[in-house]
C-alpha cells in the first residue's frame, strides 16, 4: 500500500511562531506528527520511493533548526533580563 507523504505545514508554523502564537504552532506540529505516524504505519517503505520522505525530512530538519535558533535567542533574552533585574535590585539595595 502506498501512503501519501504528509505535507509539513511549514508556512503556517512559521507564521504562528513569528506572531508568537505558540499554541497554534504546537497544535500544527502535533497534527503533522499524528498524520506522519499514521502514514508511516500504512506504508511499506521498502516498496516506495524514498525521495519524497527524504524531502519531508529535510524540511522538518530546516524547521527544527529555525526553532532551535529561536529558542536560543529567547534563552539569551531571558538571561539578559535576569541579569538586568539582579542589577536593578542590587542598585536599589545599595541606594537604600
Amino acid at each position: 500500500m502506498t501512503a501519501a507523504v504528509p505535507v509539513l505545514p511549514e508556512a503556517e508554523v512559521r507564521a504562528a511562531m513569528h506572531a508568537e502564537q505558540w499554541e497554534r504552532a504546537f497544535d500544527l506540529l502535533a497534527d503533522h506528527d499524528r498524520e506522519l505516524r499514521e502514514a508511516l504505519e500504512s506504508v511499506e517503505l521498502t516498496k516506495t520511493s524514498a525521495a519524497p520522505w527524504r524531502e519531508l525530512l529535510e524540511r522538518q530538519t530546516a524547521l527544527m533548526q529555525d526553532l532551535t535558533v529561536m529558542r536560543d535567542e529567547t534563552a539569551a533574552i531571558l538571561a539578559r533580563m535576569g541579569r538586568e533585574r539582579r542589577g536593578a535590585l542590587a542598585y536599589r539595595t545599595l541606594a537604600g
